[in-house]
């Protein structure tokens, strides 16, 4: 027959059970924070990127966002109002030089380019008929110079004569005036005839220029006129390919309105766009490195547009391997623009952290421990940001973000 266990021995027991489990739970509690603790304050090495700040030159640089656009295009727009009868090629096709793209209604431009040719003609035989005018005149008139000529020596020597026989005795006085009033007649009708001769060279050459001038004025716009109808006929430019086309056959196009547009898509450059801010330091010539992805490609500025749209000035970006295989008309890319080079700084690489010069806080590491630390960060370029003050050469910084730990003042590294 069993017997009973005294008071004694189970409330002893109860104690030891207590004691137990009370151990138990403390430990599970001081290990929950002590992981919470480690688990707040440190963070896995395999989840930052580090940088070791170093000393050496520095190329300062602007960014500029950029897009990658053909190296050639060029839009062909109508040189007529007009409307289209045609398409003979399709947007993507590879055209070669003088491949026809389509064809305009060109009735009533053909029309007006006979006429401008009927009037050219008409202006050239009038020049012709104005000189063969001007010619006959001047030559009837030389001749009728030359005859006033002679019959002024007559009276010259008419006049001789009655002198002569006036000394012997068998002329008088009354024919000797004659004679005189019949040579000053006859040198004031050459005198006025030579006048007459001289005035009608410069009005018919005035003439003639004028109707010249009319003729070159009609000329040139004939020559216009056919340069129109050359351009009516809607060709590649040269070899290329058909990114656009109205293809909208039966409609109407305005004078200047665009038909086609042809690109070289072998070549490329880069159409770029900054505020206005940093106008000073974008100028033709200035080196500049693109990157479009883990790609980065080298050129110079080229154009730089001196207008300002909406805070924003444009310029381009020569390539100097403008055709990379990378390169895809439409891509977005970050453009740098070197504008000068600082010798012998500390610097770190450029990343994500950096938004412009001024004071950062970054999380140095030393001893296996990531701590905050004021930094002052200057001028950048594509690869380095300058550190003014706040880090030397041979330390190490995280440079990837750690904006989660705003809150901390030191980590610990985990490897």
């Amino acid at each position: 027959m069993d017997s009973q266990i005294p008071q004694e021995i189970i409330d002893r027991r109860k104690r030891k059970r207590i004691v137990k489990f009370s151990s138990i739970g403390t430990a599970i509690i001081v290990l929950f924070i002590v992981l919470v603790s480690v688990l707040r304050s440190g963070i896995d090495a395999s989840a930052i990127s580090t940088a070791v700040a170093d000393r050496g030159a520095l190329e300062v640089s602007v960014t500029a966002t950029g897009k990658v656009v053909p190296l050639f295009e060029e839009i062909i727009a109508s040189p007529v109002a007009s409307k289209v009868l045609e398409v003979y090629r399709k947007s993507g096709e590879q055209l070669q030089e003088g491949d026809t793209i389509l064809r305009l209604d060109l009735a009533a431009t053909n029309t007006d380019f006979e006429r401008q040719r009927d009037e050219l003609e008409m202006k050239r035989s009038k020049i012709e008929q104005q000189r063969s005018n001007a010619e006959t005149q001047l030559s009837e008139m030389a001749m009728q110079i030359r005859i006033d000529s002679m019959r002024l020596r007559r009276a010259e020597v008419q006049l001789r004569n009655e002198r002569y026989l006036d000394s012997i005795g068998a002329s008088t006085a009354d024919k000797i005036r004659q004679a005189e009033l019949e040579l000053a007649v006859q040198a004031m009708q050459y005198d006025q005839l030579k006048l007459k001769y001289a005035n009608l060279q410069k009005n018919t050459a005035a003439d003639l220029r004028v109707t010249e001038l009319d003729y070159n004025i009609a000329r040139k716009n004939f020559a216009l006129a056919t340069k129109t109808m050359g351009d009516a006929q809607v060709r590649a430019p040269r070899a290329a390919t058909l990114t656009w086309v109205n293809d909208q056959i039966g409609s109407t196009v305005a004078q200047g309105a665009q038909l086609a547009i042809v690109s070289d898509l072998s070549r490329f450059r880069i159409e770029g766009e900054i505020a206005d801010s940093y106008a000073e330091k974008v100028a033709p010539g200035n080196q500049a490195v693109v990157e479009i992805g883990s790609e980065r490609l080298t050129g110079i500025v080229g154009n730089v547009v001196p207008a300002v749209a909406n805070g924003l000035i444009k310029f381009s970006v020569i390539l100097d391997q403008n055709d990379n295989p990378k390169l895809r008309s439409g891509l977005k890319a970050d453009v740098f623009i070197i504008n000068s080079v600082k010798d012998d700084v500390v610097r770190i690489p450029n990343r994500s952290y950096y938004r412009g010069p001024g004071r950062y806080e970054l999380w140095g590491i030393a001893d296996g421990v990531a701590r905050k630390r004021s930094v002052e960060l200057g001028e950048s370029s594509y690869e380095y940001v300058e550190v003014v003050k706040g880090l030397e050469p041979g330390e190490t910084v995280i440079v990837s973000d750690m904006s989660r730990f705003k809150n901390e003042a030191k980590l610990k590294i985990r490897n």
